[in-house]
C-alpha cells in the first residue's frame, strides 16, 4: 500500500466562519496505481491534493490519519514535512510557475533537486554529473535545446514549457507519489497531450503513484487506472476507469458524462445538469445531490448514504443502491 487516507477532515476558517471542505474521505492507492479525481468546481478536489501534500493555506485545518509508506503526514512537523516534499510526495499545480522560484534559472533549480536528490540517498555527485542528470531529465520531457533552457528564467518560457520542467524536476526526484492539480488546464491541445504522455511513462515507466486532479472525465479516462467521482466534499462513485466510463451507475456520473460533447454534427442542445453545486456553508440535508438529482426520492433528502461497495471495488454513494 502505497497511500492510506483515513478519516480525513479539512475546515477552512473564513470570515462567514469555519466551514468543513472534506469530511470522513478515506482512500486506498497501491504503489504504481493512477487515480483520477473528477468534479465541478468546488467539489474538495484541490483540497484533497493540498491536504495529502500538507500544503493548504494558513486558514486550512486537517485531522485524520494520511499514511504515506507507512508513515502518518499529520503527524509530522513542518521540518520532518519539508524533508518528505519532493523525493516521497510531489505536487504539480495548475500554474506551473508557482512550483518554481522567479529569480532563479532553470538550471539552477534542477540542479538543487538532484542535489537535494543525492544527498537523501546518501551520496554526494560531481559538478558535471549535475549537469547532465539536468540535461538528461530535460530531454526525457521532449524540450528541445536543453542546454539552452537551463539558462532561462520561468517567465521566459511558454507556459508548455514551464509544465514540462516542473515534471523533469520531478523527473530527477522520483517521489513516491505525483500530485497532478489540473496541470493542462491552461495548455493548448497539442502540449496537453504531450504532458499527459509524460505523466503516464513517469507511471508507468517509474512505477510512480499518480493523482491526477481534473474535472474533465475524458482526460481522467485517459491516464488513470480508477476513478474517483467528487461532489460537495464527498465521493460519489469509485471504479475502474473503463468500467466507470462505460457504466456509470450514480445519477452524478451519469450526468458527467452526457455533458460530454461526443458528435459535433447535430444541432440538439448540450446535456447539463441543472442547478449549481451547493455552499460548504449550506449543504442540503440528506443526500448532498439530491436537490439536483432527476431520480431522487423520498429518503435522498432525509438521509445522507453511504459509501458502499456494489460489486468488487465499484463503490457507489446512493439510495438506489442500498
Amino acid at each position: 500500500m502505497l497511500l492510506e487516507i483515513k478519516n480525513l477532515k479539512v475546515s477552512y476558517k473564513t470570515v462567514n466562519g469555519k466551514t468543513t471542505v472534506l469530511n470522513n474521505f478515506e482512500l486506498n492507492m497501491d504503489r504504481g496505481d493512477s487515480i483520477a479525481i473528477v468534479g465541478e468546481s468546488g467539489s474538495g478536489k484541490s483540497t484533497l491534493g493540498g491536504a495529502i501534500a500538507r500544503l493548504l493555506p494558513p486558514s486550512g485545518e486537517e485531522s485524520g490519519e494520511i499514511i504515506l509508506n507507512d508513515q502518518n503526514l499529520l503527524s509530522l512537523t513542518e521540518e520532518q514535512m519539508t524533508k518528505i516534499r519532493g523525493t516521497e510526495v510531489f505536487m504539480i499545480f495548475q500554474n506551473p510557475l508557482n512550483s518554481l522560484n522567479p529569480v532563479k534559472t532553470v538550471g539552477f533549480q534542477l540542479s538543487e533537486a538532484a542535489q537535494i536528490k543525492a544527498q537523501r540517498n546518501g551520496t554526494s555527485v560531481a559538478p558535471e554529473e549535475i549537469n547532465k542528470i539536468v540535461v538528461d531529465a530535460l530531454k526525457s520531457v521532449r524540450l528541445p535545446d536543453p542546454d539552452q533552457i537551463v539558462k532561462r528564467y520561468p517567465h521566459e518560457l511558454s507556459g508548455g514549457q514551464v509544465q514540462r520542467v516542473v515534471i523533469a524536476m520531478a523527473l530527477i526526484l522520483r517521489p513516491k507519489l505525483l500530485i497532478a492539480d489540473e496541470p493542462t488546464t491552461a495548455l493548448d491541445v497539442t502540449i496537453q497531450a504531450q504532458v499527459i504522455n509524460l505523466l503516464k511513462a513517469l507511471n508507468k515507466e517509474y512505477g510512480m503513484g499518480i493523482i491526477f486532479i481534473t474535472h474533465d472525465l475524458s482526460l481522467a479516462y485517459v491516464i488513470s487506472k480508477k476513478i474517483i467521482v467528487m461532489y460537495a466534499g464527498t465521493i460519489m462513485e469509485l471504479n475502474e476507469s473503463s468500467d466507470l466510463i462505460k457504466h456509470p451507475d450514480h445519477p452524478y456520473t451519469i450526468g458527467l458524462l452526457k455533458s460530454v460533447p461526443t458528435d459535433y454534427k447535430t444541432n440538439t442542445r448540450l446535456f447539463y445538469i441543472k442547478g449549481s453545486p451547493p455552499s460548504f456553508f449550506n449543504l442540503p440535508k440528506g443526500c448532498r445531490y439530491s436537490p439536483r438529482c432527476d431520480k431522487a426520492f423520498g429518503k435522498c433528502h432525509e438521509f445522507e448514504p453511504s459509501l458502499i461497495d456494489v460489486s468488487n471495488g465499484h463503490k457507489v454513494r446512493c439510495w438506489l443502491f442500498e
